[in-house]
């Protein structure tokens, strides 16, 4: 499990993590197949990779998923609670109730698979992100099921710091012409010692964390987040803590630092946004008033519920709205989205 935490934690964009965290995956938990869908059953949208891919080589296999999913007991279960844990369809259905299903007939027979579970990394808009497990024997037992409860945490921040790469990118493949960089990278030794600090991102350290005493390298305080979130997965003594991000705040500014793997080294993503964001700021993104005050909360780090408590609408409504800007702005994950609206603050200011 130690191995497949570290992996997990290898850079990774959202293009390239599905197919890596499935490789983890299948060497973690005994599976005859691993599957990575994004689903959206508003839109009838389902997209997945499979490992191996020849499992579900059949005629029509996207169609017929496409008429049958939202009768998988599993992921109406998600979409109606939002609750991502390990699940088993065997937690829903007896063995010949599943084998009922136009579902199992047309598309789990075909593909050899009997029993199956899943656990959710991120369910945005009504878009349920997840990862499977598939046998064609037996069910999977209660202690694989806390194994995966146990990595899920690890593939939720993995799977956050893969749409924080992908935003960065975007973000600064839009900004190349303005200047405007919200970005920054710093490339780590062995040790932990950073080999060069780039100019943006001395600026940042120097505003946001106390400057080292000894006037070079990283902050103290920086030093001693990195050192402790290594040495938490050099442990022995599984299952270490998720790795989510380093975030300071002053003076109406946020930097968000993640530490991630590369070729065998660390690296600190450091992201610079903006906390004075006001709706005016991000109406040249072509959204409506109601669109920018959701999209400002939802860059604010705001669910969809507390969006519906502020803004006196239901969750559902915000859902709605959220999707619009999703198409608006051509993204399809929140944090996506809120890179989008902290560059656009960053320019107005």
């Amino acid at each position: 499990m130690l191995d497949a935490v570290r992996s997990l934690y290898e850079l990774r964009d959202l293009e390239s993590f599905p197919a890596h965290a499935l490789s983890v995956l299948g060497k973690s938990i005994p599976c005859d197949c691993t599957g990575y869908n994004e689903i959206n059953l508003r839109r009838r949208r389902y997209v997945g990779l499979t490992d191996p891919p020849e499992v579900l080589d059949f005629p029509d296999v996207d169609e017929i998923f496409r008429r049958h999913g939202e009768k998988h007991p599993l992921i109406a279960h998600y979409d109606r609670s939002g609750d991502g844990r390990a699940l088993r369809i065997s937690d829903f259905l007896s063995q010949p109730q599943f084998r009922s299903l136009a579902l199992y007939n047309e598309f789990y027979r075909w593909a050899g698979i009997e029993h199956q579970m899943a656990a959710t990394v991120n369910h945005p808009a009504k878009t349920i992100t997840a990862f499977a497990f598939n046998r064609g024997r037996s069910d999977f037992s209660e202690r694989e099921r806390r194994l995966l409860d146990t990595l899920r945490p690890h593939l939720y921040q993995a799977y956050r710091n893969a749409e924080t790469v992908t935003a960065l990118q975007r973000t600064r493949t839009d900004d190349s012409d303005s200047g405007a960089t919200t970005s920054a990278a710093i490339s780590l030794d062995a040790g932990g010692r950073p080999v060069l600090i780039p100019e943006r991102a001395a600026t940042w350290l120097a505003r946001y964390l106390p400057v080292s005493p000894r006037g070079r390298g990283l902050p103290e305080a920086l030093t001693r987040w990195v050192r402790y979130e290594i040495a938490a997965l050099d442990g022995t003594d599984p299952p270490p803590a998720a790795r989510g991000p380093l975030v300071v705040e002053r003076d109406g500014g946020q930097l968000v630092i993640r530490l991630v793997s590369a070729n065998g080294r660390n690296m600190l993503l450091l992201e610079e946004r903006s906390t004075r964001l006001a709706p005016e700021s991000l109406r040249p993104l072509g959204l409506t008033p109601r669109e920018a005050e959701v999209l400002t909360w939802v860059a604010l780090g705001k669910t969809n519920i507390d969006i519906g408590v502020i803004l006196g609408a239901r969750p559902r409504t915000v859902a709605k709205h959220l999707e619009r800007i999703f198409v608006k702005l051509g993204v399809e994950t929140r944090t996506a989205a809120a890179a989008h609206a902290h560059a656009a603050a960053t320019r107005r200011s």
